[in-house]
């Protein structure tokens, strides 16, 4: 049997990671995110600027990142405001990781992730 979807999705997206950086909500995100062995640079919203400035702020910087809000009601609403910011301003929000773990991880939070992605690959294992 081969590898399920999502842990290949997470393997194109660690090395997608090494050169575009992914923005998440907290600390405690980033903390998950390296545990599951992303590499590259992680970025948190930053709580002092309104989501306008952090995005404009994120649109001079880089001409690409990754999205990877919660899942939760919440991170939805920031994920869409970001996401509009970020293509208003002229940089391109990647989405695709969010929409994929949304979609085949039984989880509401970025902090669930390594939790959620070991027991689905001990399961691959039998």
């Amino acid at each position: 049997m081969g590898q399920p979807r999502i842990l290949k999705i997470l393997e194109s997206y660690r090395n997608k990671n090494s050169h575009i950086p992914i923005v998440v909500e907290g600390k405690h995100d980033v903390e998950s995110l390296r545990k599951i062995e992303f590499p590259g640079q992680i970025i948190t919203l930053n709580s002092g600027s309104s989501l306008l400035s952090f995005s404009e702020g994120l649109s001079r910087e880089y001409g690409e990142v990754i999205l990877l809000t919660d899942f939760d009601r919440r991170g939805i609403m920031l994920k869409s405001e970001i996401e509009a910011f970020l293509r208003g301003s002229g940089c391109k929000p990647d989405t695709e990781l969010w929409s994929s773990i949304r979609r085949m991880v039984p989880v509401r939070t970025v902090e669930e992730l390594p939790f959620a992605i070991s027991r689905i690959s001990e399961t691959q294992d039998y």
